[in-house]
């Protein structure tokens, strides 16, 4: 998300003509399309086989390179939507431009960031196929970050291809936790906007 959300300022901001940035917005609207295999596939050959094991790390890797071009895109977008007198206004107190970018326009722009960011959490939330190939699966949640770890889209996966009925409901208690999350999370964001707003 860091890395994102610098890549639109960037965008927006600090280069939003030049051809590092045409090339880079390019890159992550395609990116935006990649099937999440491919993600899978990529984070496979880049870190499970140089560590040698399938890992809670290389699954990160995975979904953050389905997250990043969201994260990136809408950063941008909320960026260019905060009134230019607003940094005009920092400029004239004094402001460096990269002072006004971090005192003024990423806290107008909250609203967006924060949209963006659940946007692409929801994304991967649900991928089930990046995790396949780096994180693999565990009966323990992460307890090293170089070792298999347990995924709830993963376990939807296994369980509800088996033939025994209590492994299937666990499968569609998994599925109603993992709507659960998303919603929960949309709805904690919500909120945050909400009283961020109000004050």
């Amino acid at each position: 998300m860091p890395v994102g959300i610098l890549g639109g300022v960037y965008l927006a901001e600090f280069g939003p003509e030049t051809r590092t940035a045409t090339a880079v917005r390019f890159a992550a609207k395609v990116l935006t399309g990649l099937p999440s295999i491919l993600a899978g596939v990529f984070a496979y050959a880049l870190v499970v086989t140089v560590m040698g094991t399938f890992s809670a790390f290389a699954g990160g890797v995975a979904l953050s390179i389905l997250m990043l071009p969201i994260v990136m895109l809408t950063a941008e977008e909320a960026i260019r939507m905060v009134p230019r007198r607003m940094r005009e206004a920092a400029m004239g107190m004094g402001c460096t431009p990269s002072q006004a970018v971090w005192h003024v326009v990423l806290p107008a722009a909250r609203p967006g960031l924060l949209t963006g960011v659940m946007l692409a959490v929801a994304r991967a939330a649900g991928e089930t196929a990046p995790l396949l190939f780096t994180a693999l699966f565990s009966d323990y949640w992460i307890h090293r970050l170089a070792k298999r770890t347990a995924s709830l889209a993963v376990l939807i996966y296994d369980f509800s291809g088996q033939p025994y009925p209590n492994l299937i409901g666990f499968a569609w208690s998994a599925s109603l936790v993992l709507v659960l999350i998303v919603l929960s999370l949309n709805l904690a964001s919500q909120i945050y906007l909400r009283r961020t707003q109000n004050k």
